[in-house]
């Protein structure tokens, strides 16, 4: 089974006096239309978690740009495991069917970008499915 990945980003920012760009989707993308149906922006409140849920035939990409917050994901059936992710320099890597969640412990609101791919067809497969981790 494929494993989360966790991207570092510092090569590809550029920071500066005025603040910082970065192209986290850059060479990232395979399927330029599926983002186009998929990329959003997600805020989670403090004390708040989002997610709970896997993806069976996509991957999944998250970017934290502002805020702190908490990745949790079941990296074997049962096992939970989670990294803290401050800054704006981690991107992470979901493959599909790997249950996952992001929580936020404050104090101030947790803002990510997020994009799905799809890798396999889908087959009657639901794009998301729930799952309590």
């Amino acid at each position: 089974m494929a494993q989360v990945q966790f991207i570092d980003l510092e090569r590809e920012m550029r920071a500066d006096a005025q603040g910082f760009s970065i192209f986290p989707l850059s060479g990232r993308v395979r399927q330029p239309a599926a983002l186009a149906q998929s990329f959003h922006l997600v805020s989670i409140l403090p004390g708040q978690s989002r997610g709970h849920h896997l993806h069976p035939v996509h991957e999944e990409w998250l970017y934290p740009f502002h805020g702190a917050g908490v990745f949790l994901w079941e990296a074997t059936a049962g096992r939970v495991q989670e990294r803290a992710i401050t800054g704006n320099r981690t991107m992470i890597q979901i493959p599909p069917g790997i249950a996952h969640a992001m929580k936020n412990p404050g104090p101030g609101v947790l803002y990510l970008m997020v994009w799905r791919e799809p890798l396999g067809r889908p087959g009657g497969e639901p794009e998301t499915v729930s799952r309590q981790i």
